[in-house]
């Protein structure tokens, strides 16, 4: 059984709220051609920018933890962002026997909740009435969150083998993805 939970801070534009969101796709077909799945995710949305406290305090400590700590076996991937490498959190997920997936400094991005944000930002902008303020805009995003399609986000996460392998083939060179 193959595993992952993903995690990245987005839209953190001043007039836009932050997000974090987390993915979880179980596949029980070791040729990841994604036979048996189960999936889970969750958007969390957060006033202001994301700080290394909030980071730990409101998303690690109330969502992540608990979740990996159930399901030993996952991995968690999250970017390079400055709230995700501070020390603090670097002890704080060992301290809780929290995987983390080794991700260099300077790596190509190809964590697929990236392509996420992009069809939330697309969702956004073809809305007929767009959202007027950041609560409209934090309810739209969450209603929208909510109407992905599982097989969406299992195409994605299903794609990280291809996109790793893609970047080994280009020694770490421009790739599709």
């Amino acid at each position: 059984m193959v595993g992952f939970a993903f995690v990245l801070e987005g839209m953190t534009v001043t007039s836009r709220p932050v997000l974090w969101s987390g993915i979880d796709l179980e596949v029980e077909d070791p040729s990841w051609s994604g036979a048996s799945q189960h999936h889970l995710t969750e958007l969390v949305v957060i006033a202001g920018n994301l700080s290394v406290v909030w980071y730990r305090e409101d998303i690690l400590l109330p969502h992540v933890v608990p979740f990996l700590q159930a399901h030993p076996d996952r991995t968690l991937q999250h970017d390079t962002a400055t709230s995700h490498t501070a020390r603090s959190v670097h002890d704080f997920l060992q301290e809780k026997n929290v995987s983390v997936l080794p991700w260099p400094a300077m790596s190509p991005d190809l964590n697929p909740i990236e392509h996420v944000w992009d069809l939330l930002d697309q969702r956004m902008r073809a809305r007929a009435i767009p959202p007027r303020n950041i609560c409209e805009l934090a309810g739209a995003l969450v209603e929208d969150w909510g109407s992905i399609s599982q097989q969406a986000l299992a195409n994605l996460v299903q794609s990280m083998r291809r996109r790793c392998t893609a970047v080994l083939n280009t020694a770490g060179g421009h790739t599709r993805y």
